[in-house]
């Protein structure tokens, strides 16, 4: 196998990154001298003695090999921090991951805007509906949203960013082929259809405490904006906001309830200097992306009146449950749930979630 991949493989393999690798090269060129010491063993001053016999146990297993192997089996990408498609914004970390496993339809991050969208496992009612905004926006208008894939906001956002056809990608703390939490697994499918799961860690490597933490620095690099919808305050959402603002990237904070534990971080960033998070005009113009003009110029000919209505009533509003919809259009919900059926069909409107509706992105 190629003997600089495999020196990045081995060095992935015990947690050592960017620096570690430059260490390593400050002395020595010669990428066999990780695995097949000189009398001055390189190595040994760059990673600790008990990283570096794993390392060498590793190696006399054919580890580095044998992953390769198993990623080809799986459909995994392995990316380096060589390649062509490895993001710049993530090479500049002092401790970029050296390794990018890579499961999922796009072989890239996209050249378009990065909008990274955090926030607790235990959503209130107000941060799940808020969380369905931010993927629907995101979806709507090209941008790609970065995330962990965790359940409550990350999984609410990154679900609603694919059901409005844009492209999400998860970062995970474990490895790509690992569902976790196990209920996870419809949602990293649907992730890995419009977008990718991608991860630092190892095929087969399990959820530890520590891992997530550390996946942060990629959020928070990845994405020229982070929005945090809502965060206690010791959370794994306000390390990523916390390396998004020492990498001098934006924070956006979704103003909360005060006794609400869930936007006492939220609250504390807005206080502390993040932008407040008011509305989605505000957000996108920021980005340099004005609305998206009325769909009565885009709605096509067959639709007859009401549909025109119902169409225009979701643009305007966003997602809304059917007596929403009946109340902006003089209609019963009878005839609504009539009318979103045939709109369904044709491909304008889907269900967001239990009882509410959407427009598609093509509208």
């Amino acid at each position: 196998m190629d003997e600089r991949l495999k020196f990045f493989l081995l060095l992935n393999y015990v947690n050592a990154n960017k620096s570690s690798a430059a260490k390593f090269f400050a002395k020595s060129d010669d990428v066999r001298e990780l695995w097949r010491p000189t009398r001055t063993d390189v190595a040994a001053d760059v990673v600790s003695e008990k990283s570096l016999a794993a390392l060498r146990k590793a190696n006399d297993t054919a580890w580095a090999e044998n992953e390769l192997e198993r990623a080809e089996k799986m459909g995994i990408s392995v990316m380096t921090i060589d390649d062509d498609n490895y993001p710049d914004d993530l090479a500049n970390l002092k401790d970029a991951p050296l390794i990018l496993y890579w499961k999922g339809k796009a072989e890239k991050f996209p050249d378009t805007l990065k909008v990274s969208v955090v926030g607790t496992r235990r959503m209130s009612a107000y941060g799940r509906d808020v969380s369905r905004m931010m993927g629907r926006m995101c979806g709507e208008n090209d941008i790609a949203l970065i995330s962990g894939g965790a359940w409550g906001v990350d999984g609410t956002s990154q679900n609603e960013c694919c059901d409005a056809g844009g492209a999400t990608f998860a970062i995970l703390g474990t490895g790509v082929d690992i569902v976790y939490p196990a209920a996870n697994r419809t949602l990293f499918e649907k992730i890995s259809s419009c977008g990718a799961l991608v991860s630092e860690f190892p095929i087969g490597s399990k959820g530890l405490p520590w891992r997530f933490p550390q996946r942060n620095r990629i959020v928070a690099a990845l994405a020229q904006k982070t929005i945090v919808v809502e965060a206690p305050m010791k959370s794994g959402s306000m390390i990523t906001a916390r390396l998004a603002l020492e990498l001098g990237k934006e924070v956006w904070a979704v103003p909360g309830q005060i006794f609400n534990s869930n936007s006492q971080g939220t609250n504390r960033l807005i206080y502390d200097g993040a932008y407040p998070f008011v509305d989605e005009e505000t957000f996108l113009a920021s980005c340099g992306i004005s609305q998206k003009k009325k769909p009565s110029e885009d709605i096509p000919e067959n639709l007859t009146d009401d549909e025109r209505n119902i169409i225009n009533a979701l643009h305007e509003n966003g997602t809304m449950p059917v007596d929403s919809i009946a109340a902006a259009v003089g209609m019963t919900c009878a005839d609504i749930l009539k009318y979103i059926t045939m709109l369904s069909a044709k491909g304008y409107v889907y269900m967001s979630a239990a009882g509410r509706y959407s427009l598609k992105k093509n509208l």
